[in-house]
């Protein structure tokens, strides 16, 4: 792995790794990307993961007081609701992104860049080397359960619209009460806000040649209905002990890229109360020449977003799921 902080130097080659290119991205998701039963897309049992995997769900298990394994495992709706509270799929998150990164880092050459949407940005901070695994767990514990008072008082949800820009998005806004959530692609936009408003976004949707996607989320996200917790947890964002040395980050708030706590602090306030500026991420990582992006799951959504935004480029790039990178067998191989 790379000095954290320090780009790598360009040209060197990695004959044992999966990353060949030396400008790469690890992207984290966040809230809706998870699906019931889904977390058998990182083992059937809990016992296949790395000891470092396993250790990250049974410390999550611990600080939720809830087995986030068994909850990732089951169908059962009622369990698929329940991991939907930003106090359990926060961490469960983060526990997921460890886990998976855990399989591959060996194998992987220097990261020039870690990035997460929305609250991937919690498993950004992680694998990054910028807090520590239970600081993060914590954390994101901690802001979920003021996010979940949050979601039962002023109850909404998200609407992606697949066709919309930014233009369109903002005008079906304006006419339907909702807000600007996130900017993810030139052609993908999603809005937050009460249930009236996005179904009146819905019913809007077809006037502007695009398709409306209810997503798997507990509320309006990135809207002003979370300016309590943002409030609330400004007192946890300044006590992170985040290290002076990480792996930069990309900011969700304007795709900057961030190289020192007082910047990740910076990001980190008002993260739930603004937009998602997505398409701003991938215009810094394109202009900054990162060519291979690597995602992380659960799903697909991720590496859907840089599939939409990398057909807008003139130069091919490499997008690669995490769980679908073939890795060399053990005692295969050429050493770095």
């Amino acid at each position: 792995m790379c000095n954290c902080g320090t780009a790598p130097v360009a040209g060197r080659a990695y004959a044992d790794s999966v990353n060949q290119h030396p400008l790469t991205v690890l992207i984290c998701p966040g809230q809706g990307a998870q699906r019931a039963g889904g977390v058998t897309d990182l083992a059937e049992r809990i016992d296949l993961l790395t000891p470092e995997g396993q250790h990250a769900f049974r410390l999550a298990s611990e600080i939720c007081d809830r087995d986030l394994w068994k909850l990732g495992l089951s169908t059962d709706p009622v369990d698929e609701l329940a991991l939907r509270q930003p106090s359990l799929l926060q961490p469960y998150l983060v526990a997921w992104a460890v886990a998976e990164h855990a399989r591959i880092a060996s194998h992987l050459g220097p990261l020039s860049y870690v990035t997460g949407h929305s609250s991937g940005m919690n498993s950004a901070m992680a694998i990054s080397g910028a807090l520590d695994l239970q600081s993060t767990l914590r954390f994101s514990r901690e802001c979920g359960l003021t996010m979940d008072r949050d979601c039962i008082d002023r109850p909404g949800g998200l609407l992606a619209m697949v066709g919309a820009g930014r233009e369109a998005a903002e005008a079906i806004a304006a006419q339907s009460g909702a807000s600007l959530a996130n900017h993810n692609a030139p052609d993908q936009t999603v809005l937050g806000g009460s249930i009236p408003s996005l179904k009146l976004a819905a019913e809007r949707a077809p006037e502007f040649n695009c398709q409306a996607v209810s997503l798997r989320v507990a509320g309006a996200f990135h809207t002003p209905a979370f300016e309590r917790s943002d409030r609330e947890n400004r007192n946890l964002i300044d006590t992170l002990p985040i290290t002076d040395d990480f792996i930069p980050i990309l900011g969700n708030r304007a795709g900057q890229i961030i190289e020192t706590p007082d910047r990740l602090r910076e990001e980190l306030r008002s993260q739930y109360v603004r937009p998602v500026e997505w398409l701003s991420v991938l215009n810094t990582l394109s202009d900054n020449g990162v060519q291979r992006y690597l995602t992380l799951g659960p799903g697909n959504v991720m590496a859907g977003l840089v599939r939409r935004y990398g057909k807008t480029l003139p130069q091919r790039i490499q997008i690669r799921r995490a769980s679908q990178l073939k890795l060399p067998e053990p005692g295969i191989g050429n050493s770095t």
